[in-house]
């Protein structure tokens, strides 16, 4: 194959792969969704050892004005050390764990897959795009318990997992510009 025909094929491949931005509600776009919540449980370290655990998270997503989403995250262990991790992920990120978010008509929808669990984070907009309401979801593959990593970056293993405080909040702009 010649590089024109290459870079045809890879074109052609990307605009397949990409989620439509006809998908994105234009009510959505140039605006910036913030869902937080705490999640809870019990986690096994490495070791065996058991303890509850609390962390606070926090999902950020920009939708551009060409439909694009830009998401962060955050997650903050509710300890005497504050552990924290998270990161920046934009719509062609392949890291493992990032989690994908699309819209599902009015709502966004996020899935945040484990090794044998899920989380899936939902963002249902009113009919401006001026507010919204959060639910979050916590699964598993029927063993009771998942492996997640921590924000200290060890993975552990949860059971008992809940969700609390789930709150949304919509903002116009870029917060990530800011």
């Amino acid at each position: 194959m010649n590089t024109v025909r290459i870079a045809a094929v890879t074109a052609s491949l990307v605009v397949a792969c990409s989620p439509a931005v006809a998908a994105v509600p234009s009510a959505a776009m140039n605006k910036t969704i913030t869902i937080s919540f705490t999640a809870g449980g019990t986690a096994k370290d490495p070791d065996g050892r058991t303890h509850p655990f609390s962390t606070s998270v926090t999902r950020t997503v920009y939708v551009s004005s060409a439909g694009r989403l830009f998401m962060r995250h955050t997650a903050t262990a509710n300890t005497k050390g504050h552990e924290s991790r998270g990161g920046d992920f934009d719509p062609s990120d392949t890291r493992a764990g990032k989690g994908s978010f699309s819209f599902q008509g009015d709502r966004l929808v996020g899935v945040i897959p484990y090794a044998g669990g899920a989380r899936q984070i939902t963002a249902t907009f009113d009919g401006s795009f001026s507010s919204c309401t959060a639910s979050v979801i916590e699964g598993n593959a029927g063993s009771g318990s998942f492996m997640r990593k921590g924000p200290d970056g060890v993975v552990r293993e949860i059971s008992n997992a809940t969700t609390s405080g789930v709150s949304c909040s919509i903002q116009s702009g870029n917060a990530f510009a800011q």
